[in-house]
């Protein structure tokens, strides 16, 4: 008997590629591993062995193997589902000058999205849905003319809403309490001129009483100006202090403060690098026996696959 451990088996197919000039990265990104997304397909279906059976080699296998959980609860009859393998994918690179390009294939859902020099982005994914047959497929693209997206998603025809007796009733009720509210205030007395000179709200010289809880701004310093530039004087005097700090910490190298007066760290110098990475993995979804049944795959009896919490 074959013990397989599926969900730590090594990996395959590997590659990984960093710190490379953009022509090599350009290379990989010309044979990349699929262009069009499709899902994982199914390689193995293993029945599920627990740690207290005989045929399980806890020795080998480690105390946290042989237990396999479904939605939330540890499967204790084993016998009634099985363990379908399937083999995923993933891969990702850039050129350092703008291209990309990823994609990753797995059991329920797959992508793949390029960026070429000129800036266009295009990409598709598919994914499954519980309940439904068929997988929903999506194709986009956004160029200089937007965004753009096909898909076989149910097209929903859009209705204007029907207003009810109750609604419309409740409607006029509001538009009647709505005028005769704006009638009535439309006789109020005014407030005249210099009513506030002697309140707590004083507006000539910025203090300014607060109503709830009685808390007084202070009036900026004399030596700021009051003619509307105060949040351009305030915004210097910390832009200053920032360039003070800067070169106390910094010793002499240049740094940039951004928008919210944070200091930025200067951008790295130098030649453009790339890099690409792309390997497969397998993995197991835990399955009713009798969702099997329907589709006919043999079960590899011989084989014993042990799933991880």
């Amino acid at each position: 008997m074959i013990v397989v451990f599926a969900s730590g088996a090594p990996q395959s197919n590997f590659i990984f590629k960093n710190d490379i000039t953009p022509e090599e990265a350009q290379q990989y990104l010309k044979q990349l591993p699929f262009t069009s997304p499709q899902l994982s397909q199914r390689t193995a279906v293993l029945p599920l062995v627990r740690y207290d059976d005989p045929r399980f080699r806890s020795a080998e296998a480690g105390p946290t193997l042989g237990h396999y959980w479904k939605n939330g609860k540890e499967i204790e009859n084993t016998d009634d589902y099985v363990e379908e393998v399937y083999n995923a994918a993933q891969y990702h690179g850039q050129d350092g000058l703008g291209q990309y390009a990823y994609g990753y294939e797995t059991p329920e859902s797959s992508k793949v999205e390029n960026r070429e020099g000129s800036g266009v982005v295009s990409g598709s994914y598919e994914y499954k849905v519980p309940g439904m047959k068929d997988l929903v497929k999506v194709r986009y693209w956004a160029d200089s003319e937007g965004f753009h997206q096909e898909d076989n998603l149910p097209k929903v025809e859009l209705k204007p809403a029907e207003e009810t007796p109750e609604l419309r009733e409740a409607r006029l009720a509001f538009e009647k309490a709505w005028k005769e509210a704006a009638e009535a205030n439309s006789h109020q007395p005014t407030v005249q001129p210099g009513y506030y000179q002697n309140q707590p709200q004083l507006y000539g010289n910025y203090a300014q009483a607060s109503e709830p809880d009685a808390v007084v701004v202070a009036a900026p310093e004399a030596s700021q100006p009051r003619d509307g530039k105060a949040l351009a004087y305030a915004q210097a005097q910390t832009y200053q202090q920032n360039q003070q700090y800067a070169q106390q910490k910094y010793g002499q190298q240049e740094q940039q403060v951004g928008p919210d007066g944070k200091l930025e760290e200067p951008e790295p110098t130098g030649p453009p690098h790339g890099f690409f990475y792309s390997f497969t993995y397998p993995v197991s979804i835990i399955v009713p026996k009798k969702d099997l049944e329907a589709s006919n795959y043999p079960v590899d009896n011989d084989t014993v696959g042990v799933g991880r919490p």
